[in-house]
This record gives C-alpha cells, sequence and structure tokens, in this order.
C-alpha cells in the first residue's frame, strides 16, 4: 500500500513537473523571435496609427469655417450613401405628402389594434429590391387633425418592436406609444435581423449569421436597416394624421445611429434625438491589448473610417437640430462622451451660426432612453402641446 502511495505521489511530481516545463517559454527552441522583434509592430498597432495618420478628419479639426465645414458634410454623406449603395433612396426636398420612393418599396396596412389605450396600425413595409419585409407599427394620439410626427427607430435587443410599442418598461421604454400619449404620430420599425425577423420570429437575435453572410454576399446589414427606416419615414410623411413638415426621429443605442443616418439619406428629418451610445472606434492613447475592433458587427460601415471616427460621422447632420445624450452609468459614454461628441458639436454649431439648435443632455440612466426629456425635446422644437 505505501509502495501504491510512493508510485502516485511520483507520478503526480512527474506530471506537475512536465506541465511546468509546457508551460514555459521555450525561447531557446525560437531562434526567430529575438531576430524579429526588434524590427515589429503588432498588426493591431499598424492598422491603428495607419489610420491615425491617414484619416480625413480628426476630432482637433473642428470647429470648421462653413465653407470647409461643408465640403466635410459633401464628404461624409457620399461616402456614406456610396459605401451603402443607397443613391437611390435618398430623399431630397420632397414634396409634403408624395413620396420620391414609391418604386422602392409597398406599405400594407394589415390591422388596426387598440393597445395601451391608443390606437396602433400594424404594417408591413416590403423593400422590392431585396424582398425583405419590415414590421412597422404607426401609433396615433387621440384626435382627429394633423399632429407632427417622429420615426422610432430600435436599438440591440431580442425584441426591437415589442420594446418600441408593447413594453414600456424595457430600457427602449416603450418610446412609440409614450410620445403617441404625448401627441406625436409615431412609426416604430422592426431591427431585421431581431425580433418578428428572426428565427424565433418573436423574441430571437441573428445578427451574426445576418451580417457575416451578407458581408461574403456583398450586402450591408446597415443599408438593409435604412432602407426600411427610409421607407417608414415616407410612410409616415403620407399619413392623413401627420404634418409632413414637422417629422423627428429618435432612438437609444442602435436606434439612436439609424436616427442621425436616417436623416443623413431623408430631408423628410427635421429634428433628431440621438440616444446612441457615444464611444469612438478607436480613442486616443488607446493601448493594443485594449483594442477590440467593431464587437457589434451592424456597424461596419467599409471605407467610413478613412474619411473620420463615428463620432464626427454624425456631425455631417448639422445645423438641424439636434440633441444627443447619454446615461451617468454608462461607463463608456460618461468617459467618451462629452470629449467626443457634446464640446465638438457645441463648437462646431456655434460657427455655423446655430448654437441654439445643438443639445446634450446626460440623465440618471445607462444605455437607457429618457422618455420625459425627449418628449419635451420634441415638443419645443415642432411647438406641439
Amino acid at each position: 500500500m505505501r509502495n501504491h502511495t510512493a508510485i502516485c505521489l511520483s507520478v503526480l511530481v512527474l506530471v506537475a513537473s512536465l506541465a511546468q516545463t509546457l508551460a514555459a517559454p521555450k525561447t531557446e527552441q525560437d531562434p526567430l523571435a529575438p531576430i524579429l522583434k526588434p524590427h515589429l509592430k503588432t498588426t493591431v498597432d499598424v492598422m491603428v496609427d495607419t489610420y491615425r495618420n491617414q484619416r480625413e478628419y480628426a476630432d482637433e479639426a473642428f470647429p470648421l469655417s462653413a465653407a470647409d465645414f461643408d465640403h466635410f458634410q459633401n464628404r461624409v454623406t457620399g461616402r456614406f450613401v456610396e459605401t451603402l449603395g443607397l443613391e437611390a433612396w435618398r430623399v431630397q426636398n420632397p414634396k409634403e405628402t408624395e413620396t420620391p420612393l414609391a418604386d422602392r418599396f409597398v406599405d400594407r396596412h394589415l390591422e388596426t389594434i387598440e393597445h395601451h389605450g391608443i390606437r396602433m396600425e400594424v404594417h408591413v413595409i416590403e423593400i422590392l429590391e431585396t424582398g425583405l419585409r419590415v414590421p412597422a407599427v404607426l401609433c396615433l394620439p387621440a384626435g382627429s387633425g394633423p399632429r407632427p410626427g417622429v420615426c422610432v427607430f430600435s436599438g440591440h435587443s431580442r425584441h426591437g418592436l415589442r420594446d418600441l410599442v408593447l413594453d414600456l418598461e424595457s430600457y427602449q421604454s416603450g418610446i412609440a406609444v409614450r410620445l403617441a400619449k404625448a401627441g406625436f404620430v409615431t412609426i416604430a420599425v422592426e431591427k431585421i435581423d431581431t425580433g418578428y425577423l428572426s428565427r424565433d420570429g418573436k423574441s430571437g437575435v441573428d445578427e451574426n449569421p445576418v451580417t457575416t453572410f451578407g458581408l461574403y454576399w456583398g450586402k450591408l446589414t446597415r443599408a438593409h436597416q435604412l432602407m426600411a427606416c427610409v421607407a417608414a419615414s415616407e410612410v409616415l410623411a403620407a399619413h392623413p394624421r401627420v404634418d409632413a413638415t414637422r417629422i423627428g426621429a429618435t432612438g437609444v443605442s442602435l436606434g439612436g445611429w439609424l436616427s442621425v443616418q436616417t436623416a443623413l439619406l431623408s430631408d423628410r428629418i427635421k429634428a433628431v434625438a440621438d440616444f446612441g451610445v457615444k464611444t469612438v472606434t478607436v480613442p486616443p492613447g488607446m493601448r493594443t491589448e485594449a483594442f477590440k475592433g467593431m464587437l457589434d458587427l451592424c456597424h461596419i460601415l467599409p471605407g467610413m473610417l478613412s474619411v473620420c471616427d463615428r463620432n464626427l460621422m454624425s456631425l455631417a447632420y448639422a445645423p438641424r437640430p439636434l440633441l444627443a445624450g447619454h446615461g451617468r452609468r454608462d461607463s463608456g459614454s460618461q468617459a467618451q462622451g462629452p470629449v467626443h461628441y457634446r464640446d465638438i458639436y457645441e463648437r462646431q454649431y456655434a460657427a455655423l451660426g446655430f448654437a441654439d439648435r445643438y443639445e446634450y443632455h446626460v440623465h440618471n440612466g445607462g444605455d437607457t432612453m429618457p422618455v420625459e426629456f425627449t418628449i419635451d425635446y420634441f415638443r419645443r422644437q415642432f411647438d406641439s402641446d
């Protein structure tokens, strides 16, 4: 028995010794490392350094003069439209209720229901060039006269549209319903790889399979999403309850980005409340080990980073009225939002002579929709009560 125990202990010692030997770096068996190391930089370092040296616009360039800003705006918008292949989806100087996109989508009103004390029209918008059918819900306020309209776009969620019109306690706070109760006509649009458009059909997320397949195919998720968003804004403008001269857009997280980007494509949008996460892709002074690339694949817009980081891309929306902001409990935005967004945008709006059109709001939540502040903002923008 003692011999057996001794043998077992010997085996354990041998195994532990072997494990340490295997784990130990074998520099003596790698003659290449000491030769190469002084001459190499990591690929991440090289790529990030190249980006910083070659991008067309950095934070330090702002504010720009009116003429220089016009060039920046055209450069960003032009590359954005070209990258996504959305030239045919631009809505410029539209007539009030007549859509220039009539041959690009079909809107079907399926049914009208009562929910949360308001009337909801359930629609499906079919994008003809892709065949994608996107659910959207119009929420109608009490009364009968024309009212201001607000497009509401979903952030990341397992059930985007439901967060906007059914679940009033979600991080998106049922904002389409709450705006309707405040007197606005709203249209809420599904995130195209989520919820009712997921393989689950109600509460799923297919973002990675949709985006990676799309990249391989050459069809970007963001292009498909923005087709739906622009089409929805046209549906809203044509509705008899809507004053087509007073249309805004809002969203939290991805929904905030979609609000600004829809406005870059469509002159319909007269005011935006953007509560997208306020972080940049490549922060100044970022250490190599901290770089994680694009974690949300749907945010990949090939070529845009060569023009500027995403914080400046939204600035191309100026000088139309913009409310931006983040929550104090959203640590990334709290650290980066003020310096990369608030300060730059304030200076640029002021340089263009429209300082009063830009607002920045830090609320007490995290990556959430500040409902009352958003409602108040659109009331002020559209002289609505």
